[in-house]
Parts: structure tokens; sequence; C-alpha cells
């Protein structure tokens, strides 16, 4: 997966690979690997070379937050225009909870129309709304949760049935 780091006015990109257990982030053409472990109540245990720290990450749109050390890190997900075609298609139309959380406001019903960008969901996570986007173009296909109700990482919110392609170009 690739992502942009918003470091003051500069912007890195960041690719992040994983098998099992093992993790690499190539920071401007630097390997660091790493270990990540997904703990109880959302949080992430990761050991680099640097030691061991403990880290929370909630989706923003475009956009991932990662909280660590006190600090919340912005990563920008790519341009969809420029990002890797086999990566868009193995996103899917599925969203789910990046971390525990409130259902705040559901914003679509099954059969609602939407397209890629738009707000779906509202999640509140650590005392912060969070508006959840469709990856893709297509129509609801299924609502897995209500207004006020609490979800954990990973859990289903929305099923999104991604319109067909269009081959007659």
């Amino acid at each position: 997966m690739l992502l942009n780091f918003r470091c003051l006015d500069e912007m890195i990109a960041v690719e992040i690979n994983h098998k099992g257990e093992d993790w690499c982030l190539t920071i401007e053409g630097r390997d660091v690997p790493l270990q990540a472990f997904r703990e109880q109540g959302g949080s992430w245990l990761v050991d680099t070379h640097q030691g061991r720290r403990r880290l929370w990450v909630a989706a923003r749109g475009d956009q991932r937050l990662v909280f660590c050390d006190g600090r919340v890190h912005v990563l920008d997900l790519p341009d969809p225009e420029l990002a890797d075609d086999e990566e868009l298609e193995s996103a899917g139309g599925g969203l789910f909870a990046a971390m525990p959380g409130k259902v705040v406001k559901v914003l679509v019903e099954k059969g609602d129309r939407v397209t890629g960008g738009q707000a779906v969901i509202i999640l509140e996570s650590m005392k912060m709304e969070t508006e959840l986007a469709a990856a893709v173009d297509g129509t609801v296909a299924a609502v897995h949760v209500q207004d006020g109700q609490l979800v954990g990482q990973g859990d289903a919110l929305v099923d999104i049935e991604p319109d067909p392609e269009d081959d007659s170009e």
C-alpha cells in the first residue's frame, strides 16, 4: 500500500508491505523492518529497531490518522488516478471500522446509489468524529450497523456492490 506522509510542508512517500507479522516500510528508498501485533481495544503494538510503540489508526476520508506517542500523524492515500490498479481492485466495496468506536450516523440505506468519496457513515472514535467514505461507485448492498451502535476494529459497516466495468470504450 502506498501512502503519503505529511511532515511539516513536505510530503514523503511511504510504501507498506506485509506478510504475516512481518512488515516493511520503505521511506525515501530506505527499508524499515518491523513487526506489528493487533491488540484488544483496537490498538497496535509495533516493534522496530527503535523499540516498541503502541498506536491507533483511524480512517478519515482519503487520510489515515495514526495516534502515537501523544501525537497525530496524517497519512494521505495517493490520488486514485495515480494509484496501482491492483491495489484499488483489492480494496473492494466493503467498509470496515479501522478502530473501535460508536456509529454516530448512518448516511445511506440498502439500495442507495453512492459515488467513490461520498460519506456513508460517521464514526466517533477517541472523542473524534470521522466521516467514512465509499471507496467505489456502486449500490449499497447491505448496512450492518445502526446509529448509536458500538463497533470493534475490523467490524463490517457497509457493503457496496461496485458498478460493473464499462467495456464499451
